[in-house]
């Protein structure tokens, strides 16, 4: 398409680090796009998708903003980092207004600080294969139908980068491989078929497979009992799923002759081997030279190279890129101009096990949804010129083979009133807080799909593994929430919900997969820990604190929660385990009232502000002096607000069971027949001393 009269003459050189008018209103921009100026439709393209509600106005010369706030209907364009590279890749922001501070817009007599609200929206730019500018910009687009090659150079240059610079990816050096891996061959002789091999102390380079299998496998070639003599002999390539495929071939474009991917290598049907291999993943994905996440995948018959995020019918089409001249001499070059590009991963991002393969691996490139990227030790990168220390690391996940320890090298970086075993807790709280949100096809694979996470974490603090807890820190990790109740996380969150059967389970009731007082009981999004048992100087003195805690085990010597041996770092599925501690449990009753009339009352900022959250379920002491409602009793027996796990287990609960954990939260319980107590929810404590009364007792957790 070509450009409108006030897009011809714009150039590169008169946007960077410049407020350049462009258009009188949004209207006159909106209507230029209309009439098929490329430039003008991809501005109008970033405002209008950023910021909808409030361009609807402007384009019919309406204030977006309050009545009485100063606003400009003139449309500005800027240049933004062409000369940083740092977090941000070079871009054009397109605004209505100016920045907060120091930012696009039209000036404003006498002032450089200005606070008229903007709306703004953004541009990638990015040099074109074979045409470097004095920019020097990291920023690349390649597509099915753009550049379709240039991911294989791009790839090539994140590896050799972080093998020749970062030691802490554990450079380049082949390492222990895994059982059995797929031969491809080598890189440029004639294609062979492919062959399953077993190792046996055999070292050389391999590339791992992260990805979604799908839920349609049917006609998926796997590695299973009736299998394995063809694939060790080789078969042809054409009987693999495409994903498979296409792993192979990304091999040999690399130059690295051997694959794992777990489909052609772990014996499918064989519990022995799954279980085996399944242990060994931390090896599996930290040992291999690059993991590659097909994560715009959803189906390992789709296949997850093409990237065909400008095709036509593809989903969110965004108007198509074009070109910019530097400045507007001959043959001067230009520069690509494009609608910025989403860095999310895609169907993989919502899957436990490719989480865990995520956060195991030493350096990763992801296919994502609208872009490629790059990911190890050090740095986030990503095809749009975007570039990120990766901060985010757990210091527990050491690389096998870096010469330099991650838990070791960052010691210095730990807050002074941490301790190692603190700062790995935090990190480990931190990951399952993420892991929570994933999906299993199968939800007995909870603990396995999280296991090898598990043991990198359990080398550094020696303690046992309690269904998903470490008994190190069993008081603080019984206190996990789930995300729903927090107001802050409800546009977000679902509620949880009892694990779900799926065809990987018998009958059709909840799933148990986890003993109720573990964060695994339920499926959904967890919060582990935050608020009073948090990990902030005076919060972590005060977990110190021996009489901090309101349980103690019963078993002192040697100090055990439970006396369970079936539960441990090695066991991937853990179902049932007891603890036994001794503890002020109290029998309370749980009121129906709205909870917003406790709240009302002037007893309720303390704890408004605290959990930022909706209870359902108010605790009153028993027995009752006064009847009626909440409205009608007083105050002073209001012992706590309940929450309970599972929004429709509080269907019917008249009577629960309340048991301080720390002096201002607490587990809300069920007593069964046989004595023993599960979890129904958590409780924030509103009168301790209430249940210090009521004297201690042993107590069996289930």
């Amino acid at each position: 398409m070509p450009l409108c009269q006030r897009c011809t003459p714009l150039t590169v050189n008169e946007l960077v680090e410049n407020d350049v008018f462009f258009h009188a209103d949004m209207g006159a921009l909106k209507a230029s796009a209309e009439q098929g100026c490329e430039f003008c439709l991809l501005c109008w393209d970033a405002v209008h998708t950023a910021h909808e509600p409030r361009v609807a106005r402007l384009i019919h010369g309406e204030s977006a903003w309050m009545e009485g706030e100063p606003w400009t209907p003139t449309v500005w364009l800027r240049g933004v980092n062409f000369y940083h590279h740092g977090v941000a890749g070079a871009e054009v922001a397109v605004t209505c207004g100016k920045l907060i501070h120091g930012g696009v817009g039209e000036p404003q007599p006498g002032s450089e600080y200005n606070p008229i609200p903007t709306v703004k929206g953004s541009l990638e730019v990015y040099e074109l294969p074979g045409q470097p500018s004095k920019f020097q910009l990291r920023g690349r687009r390649s597509t099915a139908d753009c550049n379709p090659e240039l991911y294989i150079p791009l790839i090539q240059d994140w590896m050799s980068h972080c093998c020749t610079h970062h030691q802490l990816c554990g450079g380049n050096t082949p390492l222990d491989m895994p059982t059995r891996v797929i031969d491809v061959g080598n890189h440029g002789a004639p294609i062979t078929p492919v062959r399953l091999v077993t190792t046996q102390g055999l070292r050389e380079r391999y590339i791992a497979l992260s990805y979604c299998w799908g839920a349609d496998t049917s006609g998926v070639l796997t590695l299973n009992a009736s299998t394995h003599a063809a694939l060790a002999q080789g078969i042809p390539e054409t009987q693999l799923a495409k994903t498979h495929r296409e792993i192979m071939s990304l091999a040999r474009a690399l130059g690295i002759r051997f694959v794992w991917v777990d489909a052609l290598c772990i014996i499918q049907g064989d519990a022995k081997d799954w279980e085996r291999e399944s242990k060994a993943m931390a090896a599996v994905y930290g040992n291999a030279t690059l993991t590659v996440i097909a994560g715009r995948s959803a189906a390992t018959k789709d296949g997850f190279i093409a990237n065909h995020y400008d095709s036509v019918g593809a989903a969110q089409r965004r108007p198509s890129p074009c070109v910019l001249p530097l400045d507007g001499s001959v043959d001067s070059g230009v520069l690509a101009v494009g609608a910025c590009r989403s860095v999310s991963y895609g169907p993989v991002s919502g899957r436990g096990w490719c989480f865990q393969e995520k956060m195991l691996s030493r350096r990763a490139v992801v296919f994502a949804e609208q872009q490629l990227g790059f990911r190890c030790a050090m740095q986030l990168l990503w095809e749009n010129g975007l570039a990120n220390p990766n901060l985010g690391r757990p210091g527990f996940l050491q690389h096998p083979g870096s010469s330099t320890a991650i838990s070791t090298s960052r010691t210095a970086k730990r807050p002074a009133h941490l301790s190692a075993q603190d700062e790995v807790l935090r990190d480990w709280y931190k990951i399952l807080s993420q892991f929570s949100v994933c999906q299993l096809s199968n939800p007995h694979d909870v603990f396995a799909a999280i296991n090898a996470v598990a043991q990198q974490a359990s080398r550094l603090l020696n303690s046992r593994y309690l269904a998903g807890i470490w008994e190190c820190d069993l008081v603080r990790g019984l206190l996990w929430r789930p995300a729903h109740h927090f107001t802050a996380e409800i546009t977000m969150r679902a509620p949880t919900t009892r694990p779900k059967p799926s065809k990987f389970t018998t009958g059709t009731g909840p799933v148990v997969r986890a003993p109720s007082w573990s964060w695994a009981a339920v499926e959904g999004p967890v919060a582990l820990p935050l608020g009073s048992v948090g990990f902030t100087p005076g919060l972590v003195a005060r977990q110190r604190d021996p009489a901090y805690p309101k349980i103690r085990p019963k078993h002192l010597d040697p100090v055990r929660w439970s006396v369970d041996e079936k539960c441990g770092i090695d066991a991937l599925h853990m179902p049932a385990c007891e603890l036994q501690m001794v503890g002020h449990v109290a029998r309370v009753r749980v009121l129906t009232e709205p909870v917003i009339g406790y709240l009302e009352s002037g007893m309720g900022p303390k704890y408004i502000n605290k959990p930022r959250a909706v209870a359902n379920g108010v605790l009153v002491a028993e027995p009752i002096v006064c009847g009626g409602t909440v409205r009608g009793e007083p105050w002073d027996q209001v012992v706590g607000l309940g929450f309970f796990d599972v929004k429709e287990e509080r269907n019917g609960v008249d009577y629960a069971w309340c048991l301080p954990v720390v002096p201002d939260l607490g587990l809300l319980l069920e007593r069964r027949l046989d004595g023993k107590f599960s979890r129904l929810g958590f409780v924030y404590i509103q009168k301790l001393n209430w249940f210090l009364e009521q004297g201690e007792g042993g107590i069996c957790l289930c």
